[in-house]
């Protein structure tokens, strides 16, 4: 398949067993192509660095340069429909601050390099509650001691 954000190709890599997970990555800008379903199986095995090792990013200084690699204001081609079929930006459903290519058509998802760590990082939402909890755990341990 054909990146749909630049003019790599995309690779076929799997992770696991008997049911490994196959997601496609595009060497040349970074980017993952995840069939349906699939985020959220990656999430959920915390494939974190697997899939995406944390990576740190210099400033680009070029303005022009900047523009060509700024991948994630390119519209995307559908790389699993067809040619012509555009996916839609919007925000990550976990991550709003997170603009991800969805394909309505077929349900999958492309994320721009280094998107992938971002969706995974907990919202503000879930730091709060867990802030919270922990203030409950703490003084009311009795409520929250685990069941042997």
């Amino acid at each position: 398949m054909d990146c749909p954000k630049c003019v790599g190709i995309l690779e076929e890599v799997k992770f696991g067993g008997k049911k490994p997970l196959v997601v496609y990555r595009c060497f040349a800008c970074g980017g993952m192509w995840f069939d349906k379903g699939e985020l959220f199986l990656a999430i959920k095995e915390e494939l974190y660095d697997i899939l995406e090792p944390a990576i740190e990013e210099e400033p680009i200084a070029d303005e022009e340069l900047k523009r060509e690699v700024d991948l994630d204001k390119k519209e995307a081609i559908c790389p699993r429909c067809s040619e012509v079929k555009k996916m839609i930006r919007m925000p990550s459903p976990r991550n709003r601050n997170v603009t991800i290519d969805y394909c309505e058509n077929c349900e999958g998802i492309w994320l721009d390099a280094g998107e992938f760590n971002k969706i995974i990082q907990p919202s503000p939402f879930e730091v709060k509650l867990e802030h919270i909890l922990d203030f409950f755990r703490s003084h009311f341990p009795h409520i929250f001691k685990e069941n042997r």
